[in-house]
């Protein structure tokens, strides 16, 4: 018979406490057969300390014999409460204490127990089957127990203990459990897992496990761990590698703490976790590497990069950028006002657009491409940046800030002002000079031209600019000569130069232009190109033939005047011929008598008559030296002139000398020495001993006459000088003191007026210059200069 195929409900009349009934029928209460008074008296006592409920039942689950019990059944004395088995568990129940009565065993068995007010409880039944003498089934007896706060314990210990497996799974955390005194570890498997092993494959002493550590932090392991033990540290952290069963090193990190610890402060149990980081090692390694590889690349940009938070705070600058700006990230920091606001764009939309700044134009959050700026240094350079930009997004796919990119076109916008410059100068250059240009690609028999050669040649954008086009401007009678010429400067690789008429195509009209090309390849020396220029020459042709015909003329002219100057030029000659022979001899003859009167006569004549003589005999004297300098003047324009280097300190020296013996009160000569001079040093002797005589001359009446000679720098060009203390003279009269006859002392110091001009005849002569300066009284002194030897004059080497 089935005891759980149904459960019931039942009230004792006597007894209100409600009892658990197995069986087929009602439950019911039947009338206790109670033991004697004592006895049972001790029986309640016990049942009532214990958390049991103990009874006997009939062969058909009626209670036969009750105890009462304290929480083993929910309803107590005094109350009634209707009881069920769940549902759901009551069919399996029954079916297991069938089975269990079948082979005469005990039947035990956890239930859920429900009340009709919705109170749940727990029990755990244990039947046993009662036999007779005979072995006949008389009963049951049954004892229960309510579970219900140990099995809520179990269950929360389940369920805390399976929210640490799946945290523990989910963390991929490894546990160990050290027995220091059994020198004894434990370790969960999943150690056992991230290693590689299977569980119980490695030993569980410590030892075991440091023999994987690598050699490298062995030493750091042990003394970590002893430290801990010890009570030096109560909880540790380490990182180490350990060799895997494939017999790799992977990184794992290790946290402890002391977990026991005796009266003595020894640890006894240690305690902690171990976590497989290999990946994130390797992550981190690859994080350092792409870290040093990004610094490496921004120290390194040949590019300025700045990042600009979104309040444009600066936060990075790499060191181009700083050279750039010529500030430090530093001094961006805290530069008034911020460096972004200072830097000023140059591509306005129009004239009147304000200038934007950088930080302005962030704000707009506008991307920029290589636009261009300018910004202003601290050192007062003007720099022009090309500058790009592009918004930074973090993770949640906000802009954060900006990254700038800036170059320092500076350099480069100077050079391609000055080629705009210089494009529009050879524009205007062509213009002027009628000068165009053109490049011929012979691959591809194909030329481009400036605008002028085409207003030169009179085509247009749709003549064909080929080879042949070329040819057919050239005019008929020069087209043969013209393209033979050109072919050959192609084909031998020689520069082309001709001089042709053309036949310009727009018009007709006949124009002469002259050609200069030549023959380049480019880099790798595969494509021949013709770059030439064409000149309309027409006027100069026309201004060569009036200027041939002026030739003609002038050569006609040349002629006759050539022969007027030769017939000049013997005149003169035969004038000085006259003057050095025909007026000599009569001189000659006037002084001879004049000194015959005086010597023979002169006692018989009177005082007069001798001072009268005597004036005739100066006067012809003075007439004669006059006469030597004229001869002098003129031979100096006719002497064939030989230049050569010499040494003009000897020279002056030896003028110095002569003078010394010649004068009655020798001033103190100065000779500077070692210098040279080009040119004749024959006439230049003479221009010393002008210059030299007239300083010993002007200087004679000083009582210490000093005349110096040397050489000096004036307005940035060497020249020599010759100085004296004399009497000097007045810079009134200046432009006298290099004419013939010109003298500006008169009759007290002798001389003829043409010392100077002869000077100056010489000096002009060698290409260089003369001048004087003076004053009353303060001496006088004469700078001139020479001509500078020629290159390729021997002489001067």
């Amino acid at each position: 018979m089935n005891l759980l195929s149904q459960a019931n409900q039942v009230t004792h009349h006597n007894d209100s406490a409600t009892r658990t009934c197995i069986g087929g029928g009602a439950l019911g209460v039947s009338e206790p057969v109670l033991p004697p008074l004592a006895y049972e008296q001790l029986l309640r006592n016990m049942f009532r300390s214990a958390p049991l409920g103990v009874y006997q039942t009939d062969p058909d689950g009626y209670p036969l014999v009750s105890a009462s019990f304290c929480s083993a059944d929910p309803g107590e004395a005094g109350t009634q409460r209707v009881r069920y088995l769940n549902p759901q568990e009551r069919k399996a129940l029954a079916a297991s204490f069938q089975c269990a009565m079948a082979a005469g065993q005990q039947w035990h068995q956890q239930f859920q127990y429900r009340f009709a007010d919705g109170a749940v409880c727990r029990l755990q039944a244990v039947v046993a089957p009662l036999r007779g003498a005979d072995g006949s089934l008389s009963g049951y007896q049954v004892c229960t127990m309510e579970i219900t706060a140990q099995y809520q314990a179990h269950q929360e210990l389940a369920l805390s203990e399976d929210r640490h497996r799946v945290a523990l799974e989910a963390a991929e955390l490894g546990i160990w459990d050290f027995n220091v005194a059994a020198n004894d570890c434990y370790f969960s498997p999943f150690c056992y897992h991230m290693l590689g092993y299977s569980s119980g494959q490695m030993q569980v002493r410590l030892e075991d496990w440091t023999n994987i550590i690598h050699p490298q932090y062995l030493d750091t392991a042990r003394r970590v761990l002893e430290n801990c033990i010890s009570g030096g540290i109560e909880k540790f952290e380490l990182e180490f590698r350990l060799k895997t069963n494939e017999g790799k090193w992977h990184w794992f990190r290790c946290t402890g703490k002391a977990a026991e610890r005796d009266a003595s402060g020894k640890a006894c149990r240690l305690a902690g976790t171990l976590l497989d980081i290999n990946q994130a090692k390797l992550m981190e390694h690859l994080l350092q590497m792409e870290h040093g590889l990004l610094n490496l690349i921004t120290a390194t940009s040949p590019v300025g990069i700045m990042f600009i938070e979104s309040d444009g705070n600066i936060t990075f600058v790499n060191p181009k950028a700083e050279r750039i700006l010529g500030l430090t990230k530093l001094q961006m920091a805290h530069r008034e006002p911020p460096v972004i606001d200072t830097i000023f764009s140059v591509e306005s939309e129009s004239s009147s657009d304000a200038e934007l700044s950088l930080g302005q134009v962030l704000e707009q959050g506008r991307c920029l491409l290589q636009s261009t700026f300018v910004f202003n240094r601290a050192d007062g350079g003007r720099a022009v940046l090309s500058i790009s930009t592009a918004p930074f997004l973090d993770p949640a796919s906000t802009v954060s800030g900006t990254v700038v990119t800036l170059e320092d076109v500076t350099e480069q916008k100077t050079r391609e002002q000055v080629m705009a410059d210089n494009d529009r100068l050879l524009r205007e250059t062509q213009r002027i000079a009628q000068l165009g240009s053109y490049v011929l690609d012979i691959a591809h028999d194909h030329w481009v031209c400036s605008s002028k050669l085409e207003e030169i040649l009179g085509v247009g954008a749709a003549y064909p600019k080929t080879m042949q086009g070329h040819f057919d401007i050239v005019h008929e009678d020069f087209r043969d000569q013209f393209i033979d010429s050109y072919r050959a400067a192609i084909n031998n690789n020689r520069p082309f130069e001709h001089e042709y008429k053309i036949r310009r195509h727009n018009d007709g009209e006949e124009r002469w232009v002259t050609e200069c090309c030549e023959l380049t390849w480019d880099a790798a020396c595969k494509q021949a190109r013709m770059i030439g220029t064409i000149k309309d020459i027409t006027e100069r042709k026309a201004a060569e033939e009036a200027i041939r015909n002026l030739n003609d003329e002038l050569d006609r002219r040349v002629i006759e005047r050539t022969s007027q100057l030769v017939a000049a030029k013997k005149e003169i000659e035969s004038f000085s011929y006259s003057v050095s022979h025909d007026l000599r001899a009569p001189l000659r003859h006037i002084n001879s008598y004049s000194a015959i009167l005086v010597e023979e006569h002169g006692e018989s004549l009177p005082e007069e008559a001798r001072y009268y003589l005597e004036r005739i005999c100066t006067a012809s004297n003075r007439m004669g030296k006059q006469i030597d300098d004229l001869l002098a003047l003129t031979r100096v324009g006719r002497t064939i002139m030989k230049k050569n280097t010499f040494n003009i300190s000897q020279l002056a020296a030896d003028v110095v000398e002569m003078l010394s013996e010649e004068s009655e009160n020798a001033p103190e000569f100065v000779v500077q020495s070692g210098i040279s001079a080009y040119g004749d040093s024959a006439l230049v002797r003479l221009v010393l001993q002008n210059l030299l005589g007239n300083s010993v001359k002007y200087s004679s009446r000083n009582m210490s006459p000093r005349i110096e000679f040397g050489q000096t720098l004036v307005a940035g060009r060497h020249a020599f000088f010759v100085r004296d203390n004399g009497v000097g003279f007045d810079m009134a009269y200046i432009e006298k003191l290099f004419q013939p006859f010109q003298r500006l002392h008169g009759s007290e110091f002798e001389g003829t007026g043409i010392g100077l001009a002869t000077v100056r005849r010489i000096i002009e002569r060698h290409g260089g210059s003369i001048w004087a300066e003076g004053k009353e009284h303060e001496g006088a002194t004469f700078y001139f200069t020479l001509s500078h030897p020629r290159k390729a004059d021997p002489a001067s080497r």
